[in-house]
C-alpha cells in the first residue's frame, strides 16, 4: 500500500470514528504535507526511523514555531500509531518521539486591562451586545473560540444558570454562568440576537444573518487590539485570565477542571502556579505593615512606634 492510500484509509477511519469536520481538516492537511515529503507513491513497507526523524528535522529547520512542528508531528505520530495498529508496520510509533517544547508564560489580563475592553462595546446595539457577550462568556466561562461559534440557543439553560458545551473531540460538559455574563445573555437573547436568514439554531449571528466565523471572531479581535492598544489580546487569553482568576478567588483546581473541559490536571496545575505568583504581588502591594511603614516614612503618620 503506498503512503497516499493509508493517508486515505486512515481519514475514512477518522469519518467512521465520528470526529469533527475540523479534526479531519486537520489530520488531512498535516498529513498531506508528511506524504508529499515521504513521496505519495511510497509503499509503507519502506517506512522507517530514519526517514521519520528526516520528517522531523525538517519540519524543526523550516520557519515554523516550535508549537507548530509539535502539532505536525502529533498528528503524523496519530496516523503511524494507526499503521501499527493495522499490522502495517511494526515498532514505528515508539521511535518516532514528539519534540519537546519550551513552556509559554502563561498571561492573563489586568483589572484595568478588562476595564478597556469591557468599555470598547456599545451594548445597546446589537452587535455591541453580542460581542460584549462573546466576550463575557470566554472571561467568565473559559469557553474556547470554536466553542462559542458552535454553541446552539437549545444548549442554553438559563434558570439552572449553566450553558451546555462541545468541546474538544465532542465531549460535552456543562458549564456555569456568571451573574453579568447571564445578564448579558438574557437581554442578547430577548432582542439583541440577529435573527439568522436560514433557519439557525447557533447562539451567535453574524450581521451577515449567518452563525459567526472563526474569521469574524478575528476580525473582533484585531478592532479591539487597536482600541484598546493590549497589542496581545487574543480568545485564549480570556480563558488563561479566567482560569487563573478563579483559582486567585478561591475556586479549586478540580472544579476548574471540569469547567475548562480538560481530560488531565496538568494544564490546570500551570494556572494554580500563576494563580499563586499573583497572590504574593498583590501581597506585596497591599500588605498592611509595609503600607503603614510606607505611610509613616512619607509623613502620614507622625507617631512614635
Amino acid at each position: 500500500m503506498t503512503i497516499q492510500k493509508a493517508v486515505q484509509a486512515f481519514l475514512i477511519e477518522q469519518e467512521v470514528k465520528g470526529n469533527t469536520e475540523k479534526t479531519r481538516d486537520n489530520y488531512k492537511t498535516y498529513l498531506g504535507y508528511f506524504q508529499d515529503y515521504i513521496g505519495k507513491d511510497t509503499n509503507i513497507k519502506e517506512l522507517d526511523a530514519g526517514k521519520l526523524n528526516d520528517y522531523s528535522l525538517s519540519l524543526k529547520n523550516g520557519k515554523r514555531s516550535q508549537a507548530t512542528v509539535q502539532t505536525y508531528i502529533r498528528h503524523t505520530r496519530a496516523f503511524i500509531g494507526w499503521l501499527e495498529n493495522e499490522g502495517y508496520v511494526e515498532n514505528l510509533h515508539s521511535k518516532f518521539k514528539l519534540p519537546k517544547a519550551t513552556k509559554k508564560i502563561i498571561e492573563v489580563l489586568s483589572d484595568e486591562e478588562i476595564e478597556k475592553v469591557f468599555k470598547c462595546f456599545n451594548e445597546r446595539c446589537s452587535l455591541g451586545l453580542r460581542n460584549i457577550l462573546i466576550i463575557a462568556l470566554m472571561m467568565d466561562s473559559g469557553l474556547r473560540k470554536n466553542e462559542i461559534i458552535t454553541l446552539d440557543c437549545d444548549n442554553i439553560h438559563i434558570s439552572q444558570g449553566v450553558i451546555k458545551v462541545k468541546g474538544k473531540g465532542q465531549k460535552e460538559r456543562l458549564v456555569p454562568m456568571g451573574v453579568y455574563a447571564k445578564r448579558y445573555l438574557v437581554k442578547y437573547l430577548n432582542g439583541g440576537r440577529i435573527l439568522p436568514d436560514l433557519e439557525s439554531n447557533r447562539l451567535i449571528i453574524d450581521k451577515d444573518r449567518k452563525p459567526i466565523t472563526q474569521n469574524a471572531i478575528k476580525m473582533l479581535f484585531q478592532r479591539l487590539k487597536k482600541k484598546t492598544g493590549i497589542k496581545r489580546l487574543k480568545p485564549h487569553l480570556m480563558r488563561h485570565t479566567f482560569a487563573t482568576r478563579y483559582l486567585i478567588n478561591g475556586g479549586d483546581i478540580f472544579s476548574l477542571q471540569q469547567i475548562l473541559g480538560h481530560t488531565s490536571l496538568e494544564m490546570v496545575r500551570r494556572y494554580m502556579h500563576l494563580a499563586s505568583s499573583y497572590t504574593v504581588r498583590t501581597f506585596k502591594r497591599h500588605s498592611p505593615l509595609d503600607n503603614y511603614y510606607r505611610n509613616k516614612q512619607n509623613g502620614f503618620n507622625n507617631e512614635n512606634p
